[in-house]
Formats: C-alpha cells, sequence, structure tokens
C-alpha cells in the first residue's frame, strides 16, 4: 500500500514540477519547520550543509517544495523528503568540491 501512496506522491510531484518554484517566504518558513525533525537540525550543524541550505539554489528549492503538513503527518513522505534532500546535498556538495 505505501507503494503506491509513494508512487502518486512521485506522478504528483512530476505535473507539478514545471509550476513556478517556491518563494523565499516559503523557503524560510518550511527551514524552520525542519528544525522540528532530528534529522535536519543535525544537518545544520554540518558547516558545509548548513552553507548549501542558506545559500544554494537547488537546495532551496527542494526544501521549499516539501508540504509540512504532510511532512508530520507522514512517515513515508517524511523519509522520501529526507532522501531527496540528502540526495541534493551531496550533488551540490560534489559539484562544489570538483568545481
Amino acid at each position: 500500500m505505501e507503494v503506491i501512496v509513494e508512487f502518486f506522491g512521485l506522478i504528483g510531484e512530476v505535473f507539478f514540477m514545471f509550476g513556478d518554484g517556491p518563494d523565499e517566504q516559503r523557503i524560510e518558513e518550511n527551514i524552520a519547520a525542519l528544525m522540528a525533525f532530528s534529522w535536519f537540525a543535525e544537518l545544520r550543524k554540518n558547516p558545509e550543509y548548513e552553507e548549501l541550505i542558506r545559500k544554494n539554489d537547488s537546495v532551496r528549492y527542494v526544501i521549499g517544495k516539501m508540504r509540512m503538513k504532510r511532512m508530520k503527518n507522514s512517515t513515508v513522505y517524511e523519509e522520501r523528503k529526507e532522501r531527496r534532500l540528502m540526495k541534493e546535498l551531496h550533488k551540490q556538495l560534489v559539484a562544489k568540491t570538483q568545481a
């Protein structure tokens, strides 16, 4: 059942991906809300990740697209978004070190 829900969530993200991105206010609100999650608070302790969270457009876009109400109510959604954010952080960190 969880696989089906995750599949439809992925399809929804693809359809909404072509819309306008989140604004700075929403990104900052999501960052503040994410501090309630221990995994995100731990990420921010790493100076390299903190810099990417504050300055990198791709990382901020991923954060801004998260739906906080759903994040608080669904562990499957939370885990999926945590993996997505970690993937983007690693991608940007690698790109930064190669530049």
